[in-house]
């Protein structure tokens, strides 16, 4: 699958201005590497990260929206989540041709629990090495920002006792500590293929560890009404 990169001017849906690096789409380079690097899915089955982009509808057309989290015991990505399943529900809630992943740093085994507190009815994949993460332009940082995201309904130290929480129980199975890079902060980007061609349309990468794009934002990238 060839990538290809957009011509035409710089156009957020959001309506927002354009922010520094963080929106800056991936280059045809990062996407040709990105595309062989080993993703996991809940069962522990290994693809690679350009198997997302297939198979292609009956026009040979495909959108996808790929979230990155950050590791699978953080709240306030499960709080996003939550938000986020609330707003779409299924496969059957975005346009035609769309579909949407999740892709988180920690083990997979985590992913079932993971699936089961967000509510989450999109598939979710694991980078354990973070590879993707990196090679996406996506940074590492503990700072919480100045404000609080609306799609954060519990208190800093509400959400940190949840994340021990999880993590102790999840001693026993082995993967307590396996829940991935504490530092490691994510962000969203949709991706276009058309034929064989993989065209990057529109992204954000997270500043801190709240700063996913809020829903009826995300909404409005993937043309649906605003909240």
């Amino acid at each position: 699958m060839s990538v290809q990169q957009s011509e035409t001017s710089w156009q957020n849906p959001t309506g927002e201005e354009k922010k520094d690096d963080i929106e800056d789409l991936p280059s045809r380079d990062q996407l040709e590497n990105a595309a062989k690097i080993p993703i996991f899915n809940a069962e522990g089955k290994e693809l690679v990260f350009g198997d997302l982009f297939s198979p292609l509808d009956a026009e040979g057309k495909k959108r996808i929206l790929v979230i990155f989290i950050r590791h699978f015991f953080c709240g306030n990505c499960q709080s996003y989540l939550l938000t986020l399943s609330k707003s779409i529900s299924s496969t059957d809630s975005l346009p035609a041709g769309t579909t949407l992943a999740i892709i988180g740093c920690g083990s997979h085994t985590i992913i079932p629990m993971y699936a089961k507190e967000t509510a989450c009815p999109f598939p979710i994949y694991s980078d354990p090495s973070r590879r993707l993460f990196d090679i996406l332009g996506m940074s590492r940082s503990l700072s919480l920002g100045e404000s609080t995201p609306n799609y954060i309904q519990q208190s800093v130290l509400a959400s940190t006792v949840k994340g021990i929480s999880q993590i102790l129980k999840r001693i026993p199975a082995g993967d307590g500590l396996k829940g991935g890079d504490i530092k490691q902060i994510g962000g969203e980007f949709l991706f276009e293929v058309q034929g064989s061609v993989l065209e990057p349309v529109w992204c954000h990468r997270m500043r801190n560890t709240r700063d996913h794009t809020e829903v009826p934002a995300l909404r409005r990238v993937l043309g649906l009404e605003g909240d």
